[in-house]
């Protein structure tokens, strides 16, 4: 649907309820509601064509996609902004084929995160193809030394953070697929 479209459509609409605003005696409750009711889907189909017109989605990362490219934005403390993480992935199936359009999506900015999303555009811009599964919560240690980072990185969240848990940190796992070798020319 075309902006200029949406714009008419809003008029029109517009234009029905000051009709009825002015030419019903309806009570002025009733009148009052209608108003309240066609703001809000003013509202809601405002955030609905943000979705369409292609902005980041904030739902979660599908559990296995093909990664397409990434951005990283850091914080910054002098402009006050928390920074982001931006994907552009599709879904992938079990058997590994796209079964989605690309579409872009936010993360919350975390350090080990945007480490991983760094490495993973490296591999990209050398011409890699990267599958990516997306899983909550910690990672497994590999050593004793991990194993006590991560557990008072636990503890510090559980003090600082009332509304999360280290179970809510998204990990992001990228796999290289193997080079496609085509069939040799025939003559």
């Amino acid at each position: 649907m075309s902006v200029q479209l949406l714009a008419i459509a809003y008029a029109f609409v517009a234009a029905l309820l000051l009709n009825v605003w002015i030419a019903t005696r309806w009570s002025t409750g009733f009148k009052i509601t209608m108003l309240v009711l066609v703001s809000v889907l003013y509202v809601g189909s405002y955030m609905g064509m943000r979705e369409m017109q292609g902005w980041p989605t904030q739902d979660e990362v599908p559990a296995s996609f093909r990664l397409i490219s990434a951005k990283v934005d850091e914080p910054d403390k002098e402009a006050g902004t928390d920074g982001q993480i931006y994907l552009w992935v599709q879904d992938i199936d079990i058997t590994q084929r796209i079964t989605s359009e690309p579409r872009a999506y936010k993360l919350p900015y975390e350090v080990q995160l945007a480490e991983e999303v760094a490495h993973a555009m490296q591999k990209t811009e050398e011409g890699i193809l990267l599958n990516g599964k997306m899983t909550h919560g910690m990672l497994k240690p590999e050593s004793e030394e991990d194993a006590t980072v991560m557990s008072q990185q636990t503890e510090d969240s559980a003090e600082s953070d009332v509304t999360g848990t280290s179970n809510d940190r998204i990990h992001l796992e990228f796999t290289e697929l193997p080079k496609s070798t085509l069939p040799a020319k025939s003559t």
